[in-house]
């Protein structure tokens, strides 16, 4: 990273706790929406985590914003998020650009994986995989009605039980 871009990232962390997690729950739908998990879904987690842990979430400006969350949202660049991943404790999201992003500043990340993909793309071994695909890899642009319907018949709870083991350590 450039200087600059931790400077910026730094600056950012001014009004944010010491302990905190970063969520990204908006996945690139230009690219496909196979990998996206419900932002229904992305709430109900951020509700029964953010009285433990503060969430801090980015993404670009367009991007819906969760409640109870401190939103960075349109306020960094790839790669001044990716700086404050470094300085999180974990990294929520689809599998994308920051979820290789968080291994890249080695920060673990809690991914969630539909039969888009193949998991063998994705596993990095110090992350908390979570793969909810019933088929697959599809690898489709176009929607998918089976990755739509895992992400759709998936517990969130599963999800939030594994992020609070992350906050018991």
């Amino acid at each position: 990273f450039y200087e600059n871009e931790y400077d910026n990232a730094e600056n950012l962390l001014d009004d944010i706790s010491d302990l905190f997690f970063v969520i990204e729950p908006n996945s690139n739908r230009e690219y496909t929406v196979n990998r996206s998990y419900p932002f229904d879904k992305w709430q109900t987690i951020v509700n029964a985590i953010h009285k433990e842990v503060e969430v801090v979430q980015v993404g670009i400006h367009a991007d819906r914003v969760l409640d109870n969350v401190t939103s960075l949202v349109g306020k960094t660049t790839f790669r001044e998020a990716a700086c404050l991943i470094g300085y999180s404790e974990l990294m929520i999201g689809a599998e994308g650009g920051l979820i290789h992003a968080s291994t890249a500043v080695e920060t673990k990340a809690l991914s969630i994986v539909t039969g888009y993909e193949d998991p063998k793309l994705w596993n990095y071994p110090q992350n908390i995989n979570v793969y909810i695909g019933t088929h697959g890899p599809c690898g489709w642009k176009i929607p998918c009605d089976e990755c739509k319907a895992d992400a759709e018949n998936h517990d969130e709870n599963e999800i939030i039980n594994l992020i609070m083991k992350e906050i018991e350590r």
